[in-house]
């Protein structure tokens, strides 16, 4: 009996820096590691899809400039996303993204360092 194992597709991102400096500034004190994935059926298609239908709601068509999440660029309303300045637009993509990823089916794991007791324990 020949039994395939599943296939995932995983991603990785981080937000905060390497950098021990500023630690007594919230901002400069974390360092988050998070790992998101889906195992390769129809469930990751519908999500992929969904996330497209929902860039091209908000931000249009873009063929060859595809919208990028960057999370410090839509809470400032940078690049494409200085269309969220529109309230109801602003409200429509929270909405969908909401929408998209209460739905989905998907499994994360986020590992958080707070440098500052890092460097206390480990100098």
């Amino acid at each position: 009996m020949d039994r395939k194992l599943p296939r995932y597709r995983l991603y990785i991102d981080e937000t905060g820096d390497h950098t021990y400096n500023l630690l007594d500034q919230t901002s400069h004190r974390y360092l988050a590691l998070l790992g998101v994935w889906f195992e390769q059926s129809d469930a990751y298609v519908r999500f992929a899809d969904g996330l497209d239908a929902l860039k091209r709601r908000i931000f249009g068509p873009r063929p060859d400039e595809s919208v990028i999440l960057h999370r410090s660029d839509i809470i400032n309303r940078k690049g494409p996303f200085g269309i969220l300045c529109d309230e109801e637009v602003h409200r429509r993509f929270d909405d969908g993204l909401l929408d998209l990823t209460e739905t989905a089916d998907y499994r994360m794991a986020l590992v958080v360092i707070d440098k500052r007791q890092h460097l206390r324990e480990y100098k």
